[in-house]
């Protein structure tokens, strides 16, 4: 049973282990219990504590802890509601071995970054506390893990540090609210059945948040932090067995709790018959329906239950193709639909369809939605559709068993913390594909049909319906939705028909171009082809991953080079070409007939520049290039996919006003870009007047007809010589005419200047948004962004301590420095967070009490090693990744620099010091170039 939240992908994997090879195992005996991944170390220690034990060195000398405890919101007494989730914050502020926010400082001198590498989280029924840690210092392995034995049993609960993280603890609350948290919280007792989940959210009430006894936080660490609903996880670039002696000498004194309070599962009821529940709220902006047919949990723990966790992969997967391929007809019923079927919540599974319906069709597209998934359980699916979602499920487990050793950490750590909280089989990569490879082709269309029989017959049925205030009167009401829901069963419907013609991406290749010249940096082991039709490709073999190539196209232009007139169809022109196919294949076709085969290819259209973004296996590696090739040469015009793409994006920007975050940022793009017609948002009537379908097609075409000066930088596990000979016959092969550059236009896009200062009163919630900016020009250079990135890392760490820490006055604080050279050279160093609005005026003071600190003093030595060691960490991980080396590969081309020119960061890193941070501060918050723009609630 996999996790609702999860994308196939991501629950494919949390099914999955680790490298260890397997001998092929005999799957006929399907009442045979799953086996735990062998190179997992599970165990229990004498007082219950839990312990998962992995190698992996994903990144290298790194590892992700975990501190899982099975308790959260749902266990609070009345007057807990929202301390099991401040129990969580005080883990960070005060602990047997850490005074008040030592802890924190401890780790951001290690280079661990809050939020990032040092975060928790609570949920009804688990709370865990994560940790990344580097490896190859045993001395600060060893700290941390004292991290976890701290926040296990030893965090502190002073009084003083209780009080004053009240007011963080309301502004998280205050933050998450708006019309999406209202109207969650009205469907969770319909979903649940009015179970005890309804009264028992994670973020609790705000009168016990700011008015609790000490002593009510504290009995709720007394009664449920103990050893028995704990468990460790631990997966990084360690020694296993040495991990798990450290477990068990420092974890096995934790104390067993006598007389401990029964961990009671609370459940939700099964309701005997369908409920429905209509949710409006004036600031949405979308229509949707929910559908949950809910039933008993059924864990997985045998072969045969795994074997119907593949059916209902298969199953599910089936029904969202179905109605993927609804929504690219220009009259879809619905905007976008999903289907899926895992756990619930508490005791409940359940198989859900979900749609985003359209604001003059929400009848319509209900029954639509529901109809579907009435077809599916009526007359099933078809031997084409199941065989092209087998190969899909098997590319899916192979890709992850070839890359078993280049997983990222993280991706095991979560399979590991489901199995303790859930009992999520945990096997290992080996086991998946093989028991896939094996059972895959026994799997009988009529099995797979049969599914439906076990959800859809359910009469434990929630339907929510959202929609804003004003389609009140265009709504169903409760009783008809459930009318929808009882007809659908006499609906008259024909059988699916899989319009899949005999359709071959590309009969005959194209005649090879030719090369001109040839270069090779071998210090970075790049080699660079230019070819006679002005492409150029450059390559970076790599062996970070197994079998996975990454490509990135690009070339200056990009939608400023059309006219004014025709913006929104250039602006759109990329996106609406890659959802049409190719080759008069329908992009439809084209999704079923790489089914089962790692090859992806999408072309874009931005501001300045045509793009590429490719990627496959290396057995796939050549239809990859012939899909780039067809991008190029024969692009579909397709009427259908423009009429829904066209419907999407007018109903994305429908009503954005009447959300005040949107309306806020409408504001905000306005003033700062002088009303630029290019800079702020689409309205819905300019995309219905503008976007026009022979516009779209003829300006893809004139950027995507002529090749010359395109660029390909390939990076990834693959043999040159074949990249050669593919991309001299599909990219040097392109159309091209080298006597017609390209570059991108001066639109005449300037940001404002000068001090500007705007309120924008919209809203309901108590509260208020505040963005700050210094903007300027500058003289552009890679180097000048790293330093806006590090003034804005520093600078976050100062205001979460001032206006966070110091002054509860904020959840968060975000600080983000940005800079290019297009269409001009400039800057932006901004700073937005959320607050009462009464403490506006106060929390602003203090940010730019920060700002002329840092012009005046500089930045602390403590500080400085921080951002240092954080910025070292970071840079040597990202050099294990392809897609960083594509950047920076891509960042020396277009500067006319040597391939190599990044890599002397450590000596750069180096010379971080005071003074730096002092003078960048003063460059970059130049208060005459100030813009400040504040969200308060409507009187």
């Amino acid at each position: 049973m996999i996790r609702l939240v999860k994308t196939l992908s991501v629950a494919l994997l949390t099914l999955c282990g680790t490298v260890a090879t397997q001998a092929q195992t005999n799957f006929s005996n399907l009442e045979q219990q799953l086996p735990l991944d062998p190179s997992v170390i599970k165990g229990t220690l004498d007082n219950g504590l839990t312990y998962y034990i992995k190698e992996n060195s994903r990144p290298e000398d790194k590892a992700e802890l975990r501190l899982v405890i099975n308790a959260g919101s749902i266990l609070e007494d009345e007057d807990q509601l929202g301390l099991a989730h401040f129990v969580e914050h005080m883990a960070f502020n005060g602990t047997d071995s850490f005074k008040k926010n030592e802890l924190i400082d401890y780790l951001q001198s290690i280079g661990v970054e809050f939020g990032a590498d040092l975060n928790a989280h609570t949920g009804f029924d688990e709370t865990v506390y994560k940790l990344t840690v580097p490896t190859d210092d045993q001395e600060i392995f060893d700290t941390s893990m004292q991290i976890l034995k701290d926040w296990a049993g030893g965090i502190t609960f002073s009084n003083e540090e209780i009080d004053n993280e009240r007011g963080v603890v309301a502004e998280e609350l205050r933050a998450r609210s708006g019309a999406a948290s209202r109207m969650y919280d009205q469907s969770i007792p319909v979903i649940t059945n009015n179970a005890r989940y309804a009264s028992r959210l994670p973020i609790g009430s705000l009168d016990v948040i700011l008015n609790s006894d000490y002593d009510a936080m504290k009995r709720f660490y007394r009664d449920w932090y103990r050893p028995d609903l704990m468990a460790l996880v631990l997966v990084g670039d360690f020694d296993a067995k040495e991990a798990e002696a450290q477990v068990k000498e420092l974890f096995s004194d934790l104390d067993v709790v006598s007389e401990a309070k029964d961990r009671t599962v609370y459940k939700i009821e099964t309701s005997k018959k369908p409920v429905a529940k209509v949710i409006t709220d004036e600031e949405t902006q979308k229509t949707t329906v929910a559908f949950y047919f809910k039933k008993e949990h059924e864990k997985t723990l045998s072969y045969k239950d795994y074997k119907t966790s593949l059916l209902e992969i298969l199953y599910s997967g089936m029904l969202r193709e179905r109605l993927s391929e609804i929504t690219q007809d220009s009259d879809a019923p619905f905007l976008s639909a999903t289907a899926g079927i895992g756990f619930f919540l508490g005791n409940k599974d359940s198989y859900y369809l979900r749609a985003d319906l359209k604001e003059n069709g929400i009848e319509k597209g209900i029954k639509a939605v529901i109809a579907e998934s009435e077809r599916a359980k009526r007359f099933g699916f078809t031997a084409s559709e199941l065989e092209r979602y087998k190969a899909k499920v098997l590319q899916n487990a192979t890709l992850f068993k070839t890359e078993s050793d280049k997983i990222p950490n993280r991706v095991y750590v979560e399979a590991l913390i489901d199995n303790f909280t859930f009992e999520d089989p945990v096997v290992s990569e080996d086991f998946r594909f093989n028991f896939y490879e094996q059972i895959l082709p026994t799997i009988t269309l009529k099995e797979v049909n049969a599914i439906a029989n076990t959800w859809v017959n359910s009469t434990d049925v929630a339907v929510i319906l959202n929609a804003a205030d004003k389609n009140a009167n265009k709504l169903l009401s409760e009783a008809q939705l459930l009318d929808i829901l009882d007809e659908a069963r006499t609906l008259k419907l024909q059988p699916y028909v899989d319009n899949m013609a005999n359709v071959a991406l590309m009969k005959t290749k194209p005649q090879a171009g030719k090369l001109s010249k040839t270069s090779y940096n071998k210090k970075v082991d790049v080699t660079t082809w230019k070819f006679e039709n002005g492409v150029t490709v450059i390559v970076k073999p790599t062996t970070f991953q197994n079998d996975m190539i990454a490509v990135r196209g690009f070339r200056p232009g990009g939608s400023s080079v059309a006219p004014d007139e025709m913006y929104v169809s250039a602006r759109e022109a990329g996106r609406i070409i890659s959802e049409s196919g190719v080759n008069g294949i329908s992009n439809v076709q084209l999704q079923k007939l790489n089914m089962g085969k790692d090859v992806s290819v999408t072309p874009y259209i931005n501001y300045y520049d045509e793009l590429i973004s490719a990627s496959s296996n290396r057995e796939d590696l050549e239809r990859m290039f012939q899909m780039i090739y067809l991008y190029f040469t024969a692009p579909n015009k397709d009427a259908n996919t423009f009429g829904s793409h066209k419907k999407r994006l007018m109903s994305l920007y429908k009503d954005s006003d009447d959300n005040p975050g949107s309306y806020f940022e409408k504001v905000i793009a306005k003033t700062m870009m002088n009303n630029h017609l290019r800079a702020i948002p689409l309205e819905e009537e300019q995309i219905e007047a503008e976007l026009n379908l022979d516009e779209v097609f003829a300006f893809y075409k004139e950027r995507f007809s002529n090749a010359n000066e395109f660029t390909f930088i390939l990076s990834g596990n693959f043999d040159p010589d074949q990249i050669k000979e593919l991309a001299t016959i599909y990219l040097a092969s392109l159309p091209s005419n080298v006597k017609e550059k390209s570059n991108w236009r001066d639109i005449g896009l300037r940001r404002a200047t000068g001090k500007i200062e705007k309120t924008v009163k919209k809203g309901i919630d108590d509260k208020a948004q505040v963005d700050m900016r210094f903007t300027g020009t500058l003289d552009y250079s890679p180097e000048k962004l790293k330093k806006l990135n590090l003034l804005a890392k520093v600078l976050k760490i100062r205001l979460t301590e001032e206006l966070r820490e110091n002054m509860g006055g904020v959840y968060g604080v975000r600080v983000s420095g940005f800079t290019t050279d297009r269409p001009y050279d400039w800057y932006r160093m901004e700073v937005r967070f959320t607050c009462a609005p009464e403490n506006v005026e106060a929390l602003k003071q203090k940010v730019f009490e920060e700002i002329n600190a840092m012009k005046k003093n500089g930045v602390s030595q403590e500080n400085v090693a921080k951002i240092k060691e954080a910025e070292l960490s970071n840079t040597e991980e990202f050099l294990k990744y392809d897609s960083f080396w594509i950047s920076k590969i891509r960042e020396a081309y277009e500067l006319g620099r040597e391939y190599d020119s990044f890599l002397n960061y450590e000596e750069e890193i180096a010379k971080i010091d005071s003074d730096f941070f002092m003078q960048a501060a003063r460059t970059y918050f130049d208060e005459s170039n100030y813009a400040e723009f504040i969200l308060l609630p409507e009187e």
